[in-house]
């Protein structure tokens, strides 16, 4: 067998984690079969979102977080900041850091990048979490 290298060997190794993590998190649902089958595609849905990229996993935010702040920008309507605040739970100050954070980002989704090719694809609202 050719030798990989260590970039390609750390890559192997990040798939079949995400494949051993897909398939513990669904057997109990849908059976070990299937939670094959659902791992596999995984996997190859990673491997052709992101092949041949370098990409970087955040630990810091959890998948709460972002639904939060999604859930912030959607019913931000120029002048709750206050309102907001309240309701869930921020300081006034970190609601305006959430939405400067949120209007790049969505800014992003539309407005092409010269350099990066990731950007100005449009909302992806296959999850839902876009409006």
């Amino acid at each position: 067998m050719a030798d990989l290298g260590k970039g390609s060997e750390r890559g192997i190794g990040m798939l079949l984690a995400i494949f051993e993590v897909v398939t513990r998190g669904v057997a109990d649902i849908v059976g070990k079969e299937r939670a094959g089958e659902i791992g596999r595609e995984v996997v190859d849905e990673v491997r052709h979102t992101f092949g041949g990229e370098n990409v970087y996993v955040c630990k810091g935010i959890s998948l709460d977080t972002i639904l939060t702040h999604n859930q912030i920008w959607g019913e931000f309507t120029g002048d709750n900041h206050v309102a907001l605040s309240k309701k869930y739970g921020y300081s006034v100050q970190w609601i305006y850091e959430v939405l400067r954070s949120m209007e790049k980002l969505k800014k992003d989704e539309v407005q092409g990048d010269l350099f990066d090719s990731s950007k100005g694809q449009g909302p992806n609202d296959q999850w839902g979490i876009h409006e």
